[in-house]
């Protein structure tokens, strides 16, 4: 094999081995592209669900609060309704006849 021609080989793999590299670096830059927009994303959805979470955290001390207020409402409501009929038994033992 001459001279010339292992030149011309080799200049053909070179180029073949150049063209794979710029390939491979374009590959790998929009791959790292690719990543850095994910993780953008990723940060953003993170986001958005730290201040949903806080939105629920916000809406479920509401309803605690809500449902808090109604305990002792309904209790006071109980209390009240036993007093009266503790009211009605007095004023009914003090209507009947004693036996």
């Amino acid at each position: 094999m001459s001279l010339e021609v292992r030149v011309e080989q080799l200049e053909s793999h070179f180029d073949s081995l150049d063209s794979a590299v710029r390939s491979l670096v374009k590959i790998t830059g929009d791959t790292h592209q690719e990543i850095l927009a994910t993780r953008r994303e990723m940060r953003e959805y993170q986001k958005e669900n730290r201040l949903r979470f806080a939105q629920r955290d916000r809406e479920l001390s509401e309803i605690k609060a809500t449902i808090a207020a109604l305990t002792e409402a309904t209790h006071a409501g109980f209390k009240r309704s036993d007093e009266k009929i503790d009211q009605l038994e007095l004023l009914i033992r003090q209507r009947l006849p004693n036996n």
